[in-house]
């Protein structure tokens, strides 16, 4: 939890990042604030075979750390992603993955606890649940709900062994209605079909919602993250009252920004600072041999053009004051935000400090590269 002050003096973060928006006098330019303090991204999928190209990418952006939620399980891709957590100098580190199938079976909450100890004495620092827990994952009586007893166990476990959760429940609000050119999110649904749950055999937006409060209401000795803004970026009410609600809960802002940055700037400006303390900075990138993910994709080859917007836009929102700037990633709207313009204290707290007190992580220097890994791995599901 200690940043080296002498990291300020070395610059990282290109000028290339800026050239795209330069020329447009509405948008101010970022203070020289990403080159001067570390960034911890805490919610980043990084197959292990692709991992140097991960790394060139958080040099480009000024990212320290990046915690890879595909870590997978033991004997089930964690090895690999541990390794890969050594050979570069702990900067990308590994939450790990639990198969939830099982749950019927009486002997599930053993083999489950049993699984995040292994995970926790390799060195995992959490537990990532993906969506397709109250979505996905299938049981005789129909869909696994996320507040569903017989995951009682593995959350307290996680508690136990001080594994942070973080948790991915539901989507965007609009994949829940129709998939028609009409639904603002239209464009995203087109190139991701399977992403729509209008069909009624799925439970509705606040059904998820209210069924994720219980889960966290249940396991208050359980650290959780909220992913992509506490799963609900729409009600920034509804995310303000669980963490009032909850001491053991946080937030990232992973893929989020077009969404929570269509609200109000002085708005979300009072939101950010009065939960200072509860905010991780995270991206949802992605990263594979053979693609890249900048927080949503549409399957089409990722242009340098499109990683600069990707990364300056994060920088715009939350550090200048400039209206109608484009969002980090237009498939998941083509609207303009207006930035927030967050004090220095705010954004070093937003950027890595929260993350380094709730992980229990120490923001680095930038080691010498690491060497190659055996190629031929696949890429890990988060």
């Amino acid at each position: 939890m200690i940043f080296d002050e002498s990291l300020a003096s070395t610059t990282f973060f290109g000028l290339a990042l800026f050239a795209a928006v330069a020329s447009c006098s509405r948008e101010e330019e970022p203070r020289a604030f990403p080159a001067a303090t570390p960034k911890i991204d805490v919610h980043t999928h990084i197959s292990p075979s692709a991992y140097e190209r991960a790394l060139d990418l958080m040099d480009q952006a000024g990212v320290q750390i990046a915690v890879n939620l595909s870590g997978g399980m033991p004997g089930a891709g964690l090895e690999q992603s541990l390794a890969v957590q050594e050979r570069s100098g702990k900067r990308i580190r590994v939450f790990c993955n639990l198969d939830l199938r099982g749950v019927e079976d009486p002997r599930f909450a053993g083999w489950a606890t049993g699984i995040l100890r292994r995970c926790k004495e390799a060195g995992a620092l959490g537990l990532k649940i993906p969506k397709s827990l109250g979505l996905g994952v299938l049981t005789s009586e129909g869909l696994l709900a996320v507040d569903d007893p017989r995951l009682d166990p593995v959350f307290d476990e996680a508690g136990r062994l001080g594994m942070v959760v973080l948790i991915h429940v539901g989507d965007p609000e609009a994949f829940f209605e129709p998939a028609r050119p009409e639904n603002e999110r239209w464009e995203e649904l087109s190139a991701h079909p399977e992403w729509s749950f209008a069909d009624p055999r799925f439970p509705r937006w606040t059904e998820i919602l209210d069924a994720f409060e219980r889960r966290i209401a249940r396991h208050p000795r359980t650290r959780f993250i909220g992913a992509h803004f506490g799963n609900a970026a729409e009600d920034p009410e509804r995310v303000a009252r669980m963490l009032d609600r909850y001491p053991n809960y946080f937030i990232d802002t992973a893929a989020r920004v077009p969404e929570f940055g269509r609200h109000p700037a002085p708005r979300m400006r009072r939101f950010f600072v009065r939960y200072q303390d509860r905010i991780l900075f995270g991206t949802d990138l992605g990263v594979s041999e053979g693609s890249l993910m900048l927080g949503s994709t549409d399957g089409k080859p990722v242009t340098r053009a499109a990683i600069d917007r990707f990364f300056s836009a994060h920088w715009r929102y939350f550090e200048t004051t400039s209206r109608q700037i484009e969002n980090p990633t237009p498939i998941q709207g083509r609207w303009r935000i207006d930035a927030i313009g967050l004090s220095t204290e705010v954004l070093r707290k937003l950027y890595w400090a929260n993350a380094a007190r709730l992980l229990g992580i120490t923001v680095p220097r930038y080691p010498a590269r690491p060497t190659p890994l055996t190629r031929g791995h696949s890429e890990g599901k988060g």
